[in-house]
Order: C-alpha cells, then sequence, then structure tokens
C-alpha cells in the first residue's frame, strides 16, 4: 500500500464513526414508530455501511468489497429521496418506482456487468434533480415536518440534491480519469469525494423530522384544489382554530396537522392560504405566533426567551428572524417603543 493512500485512510473511518454516532442520536430523539423517521435512520445507517465500504476497498485495497460498493450504490440516493417524499405526504403508490429503480440497478449488475456503472450514474443525478425540485417547490411540500424545523429540512433537503448530484458528477470525472491516466487517481477522487459526500448527507439526514400526528397513518386522500371560493372560509377556520383553541403554540404543528383538524387534504389547506394571503402556510402560522408574541412582550416581564416558547417557537433564532420579518425590529428594541399601558 503506498503512502500517498495512507495518508487518506482515517478520513473515511472517521466518517463512519460520525455517522453512527449521528444514528444513535437521531434515534435516541426521534420517534421511531414513525415512517419518516425510520426512514431517515435507514439513510444514516446505509452511508454509515458505504463509509466503511470505501475505506476497506481503497484504504486497506479489498477488492472483494467491491461488489457490495456496486449493490449498495443505487439504495442511497433512492433511500434518500423516499424520506425526503415521507415529509411530503405523497401517496403510497408514488413511492414504488424508486424501488424498482433499484431493482433495475442490481438486474443489471447480474445480467451486464459492463452496464452498472452509467446506470447508477443516471440513477444518483436523477434523485438528486427530484430532491432539488422538491426542495424547489417551497416549504408547504413539507406537510409533515413541524412548521418551526422547515427551513431547516428544506435548506438539509438542498444539500442532499446537490450531493447526490455531485456525486453522479464525480463518476463522471473519474470515468475520465481512467481514460487518461488509466484510474491512477481514482483511489484519492473517491476517498476524499465519498468522504466528503457522506458526512455532508449524514448532517443532513439527522435535520429529518416528522410532527408526530394523532392518528400516525399517512393522508392518501389528497385531491386537487377545491374551487377557490372556499378559500376564505378554510381560512376563517384556521383563525377560530388559533383564536380558541391557540393551536399555533403547538410547537410540533405541521400542515398535515391543521389539514386534519379542519377534514381537509393538505393541498387545499395550503392552497386557501397561499391564494387568500399571499404567504405560506409557515408564514401564516407565524404571523399568528408574532402577534401573541408581540401581546406578551406588551404585557408582562417575561424573557425574550420565554415568550418565544410561550408562542410557539421551538428557538429563539427562529422567533427572532420571525420576528424581524413581521415587525421589521428585534424583540427587544420592539418592546421599548411599546411600553406596556
Amino acid at each position: 500500500m503506498s503512502a500517498h493512500f495512507m495518508l487518506f485512510v482515517p478520513l473515511p473511518l472517521f466518517a463512519t464513526l460520525f455517522l453512527v454516532l449521528l444514528l444513535c442520536r437521531f434515534m435516541l430523539t426521534r420517534d421511531m414508530t414513525m415512517r419518516a423517521h425510520q426512514l431517515f435512520a435507514g439513510l444514516l445507517a446505509l452511508y454509515a455501511v458505504q463509509s466503511l465500504l470505501v475505506s476497506l476497498r481503497w484504504g486497506y485495497e479489498l477488492e472483494g468489497v467491491a461488489p457490495y460498493l456496486i449493490v449498495l450504490a443505487p439504495v442511497l440516493p433512492a433511500v434518500a429521496y423516499l424520506s425526503y417524499a415521507a415529509l411530503a405526504g405523497g401517496q403510497k403508490g408514488l413511492r414504488l418506482w424508486p424501488l424498482a429503480v433499484v431493482g433495475l440497478n442490481w438486474i443489471a449488475f447480474a445480467v451486464l456487468p459492463v452496464i452498472p456503472d452509467p446506470l447508477i450514474l443516471m440513477t444518483y443525478l436523477v434523485f438528486g434533480f427530484l430532491l432539488l425540485g422538491l426542495w424547489w417547490k417551497g416549504a408547504d411540500t413539507l406537510s409533515l415536518s413541524p412548521i418551526n424545523d422547515e427551513r431547516e429540512i428544506r435548506f438539509a433537503m438542498l444539500l442532499t440534491g446537490a450531493a447526490l448530484v455531485a456525486s453522479g458528477l464525480t463518476d463522471i470525472f473519474l470515468v475520465v480519469d481512467f481514460i487518461r491516466n488509466e484510474g491512477r487517481n481514482a483511489g484519492l477522487i473517491l476517498t476524499l469525494a465519498q468522504t466528503g459526500f457522506v458526512i455532508v448527507i449524514g448532517l443532513a439526514a439527522s435535520f429529518g423530522r416528522a410532527a408526530t400526528l394523532p392518528d400516525q397513518e399517512d393522508d392518501t386522500t389528497a385531491s386537487p384544489p377545491q374551487p377557490t371560493e372556499h378559500d376564505s372560509e378554510i381560512v376563517a377556520r384556521l383563525e377560530r382554530l388559533f383564536a380558541e383553541d391557540r393551536l399555533h403554540r403547538d410547537e410540533d404543528l405541521s400542515l398535515r396537522r391543521l389539514a386534519r383538524r379542519l377534514g381537509l387534504p393538505d393541498r387545499q389547506v395550503s392552497n386557501a392560504i397561499n391564494r387568500t394571503r399571499g404567504i405560506s402556510v409557515s408564514q401564516f402560522v407565524n404571523d399568528f405566533r408574532i402577534q401573541e408574541a408581540c401581546l406578551l412582550l406588551r404585557t408582562t416581564d417575561k424573557s425574550v426567551l420565554e415568550v418565544s416558547l410561550a408562542a410557539g417557537f421551538a428557538t429563539k433564532s427562529n422567533f427572532n428572524r420571525e420576528f424581524l420579518r413581521v415587525t421589521a425590529q428585534t424583540p427587544s428594541s420592539w418592546r421599548k417603543k411599546k411600553p406596556a399601558h
């Protein structure tokens, strides 16, 4: 084994340990009876296994693990896509085709060993671009994620999609290296690239979280948007829920939970808010939280942190960001300008 590779042996091993620790933390802090959490945990475990195999293959030159890397390769982007699709609350039927893509890769590997490389490359690019498309659609697509976490989860989804696309492009670079340099740089490139990718996607997966629902079964009754004349009535019903039940104070509040309280499909509720108010569901909910926060800042001596938690925000940073969006001021400066009467 050359000294050239010895320098990089610790990198994938470190990534493996890092991912295992993330997985343990994830499983201890999430409700593992939920499908989305099971998928994200599986994604972390799969990337930990891949990182270990990369270390054995390129760090210790164990050629025998190469077939396992090929078998595992198409599973990773499919599970990554399914994990975020679970937060989007998609229909069950639409979740079967990624498994068919994995099966196609395996059949190609068994029947035509020359085919897997380009097919795996296309698999990474397709699922990467699908995740980027899901991210582009906006926060309201993550109907099962807590509204407080939407910003972080969407950023994680962006990172994952970009990492999958970058992984596919890295494969193209490896092909060029084999053509021009007989693959002399392949080990170094793959070790560095895969270590970076697994750390990025592992961190991203650790942000995945679904809101706990009274009924854990997915809502498969999603239907096209209803006529817009019902939009005002839907928004009025939501406002009554917030005024009477203080539903906006729930830190785990999600679009799916709002929709179930109204007995309507997610998309209908989302469309009603979008068309009536011109804002997203998360902004609509946070507007009510900020209204309550302003009242508490004016009428109580609670600290800014206590006010943010009482209004339904999970973190002070989210509260400060939304407060600035709504009032164009910080909570502290607003309190000074709005003394109690």
